[in-house]
């Protein structure tokens, strides 16, 4: 039983930080997750300057993290955000889309910026320097990790889910790779 114990501590110390998460999934009085630690506003720099998520005029965001020379998943998720915003139809103007990069030592503010747009022209790209990202990445519990020894030809091993934020940057809704888009949509109109 004692070779055990460091593992059953883990699974208790796992369950104590879900357990937010999942009352705020399984609650009919609490359908959103605000209150969960993960979130708040940030400053990084877009296309136009330094960008402040506390300014924007939209009600809600949807946030992907992720990296331009992801070869496969950054730009399925992209693709599954911009289809989310285009099934709100007429209230997509109330959702900005956010890529944050995870890998600033490439992703340049305009590199960024025009992976975003080239999936939804409204989507803002955000950048900044290594010091600038890692406080964002933590504040939303992304894990990211450089892959392969080479200094510019690497795979970047990162979290992928897209984050559904308030104007006041909490949390309302985590959605993985495998949630359909169609649930993603309702989900988000309930927000609305």
């Amino acid at each position: 039983m004692v070779r055990y114990a460091p593992l059953l501590v883990a699974c208790m110390l796992a369950g104590l930080v879900a357990f937010p998460f999942i009352r705020g999934l399984t609650s009919d009085d609490a359908p959103s997750m605000t209150g969960a630690q993960v979130g708040g506003h940030f400053s990084l720099q877009s296309a136009d300057g330094v960008f402040e998520s506390s300014g924007l005029d939209q009600d809600l965001m949807l946030i992907y993290f992720g990296y331009t020379y992801c070869p496969d998943i950054c730009p399925t998720e992209l693709a599954r955000m911009a289809a989310v915003v285009n099934g709100l139809e007429a209230d997509a103007d109330q959702v900005q889309g956010l890529f944050v990069t995870v890998d600033p030592e490439r992703d340049t503010v305009d590199l960024v910026t025009e992976y975003a747009r080239a999936f939804n022209p409204e989507f803002i790209g955000l950048s900044g320097s290594r010091a600038q990202i890692e406080p964002v990445m933590r504040q939303y519990q992304v894990y990211a990790a450089k892959v392969g020894d080479e200094p510019t030809d690497y795979l970047v091993d990162h979290t992928s889910r897209i984050y559904l934020m308030n104007r006041d940057a909490e949390l309302l809704a985590l959605f993985s790779m495998d949630t359909e888009v169609g649930d993603m949509v309702e989900q988000v109109k309930r927000f609305l």
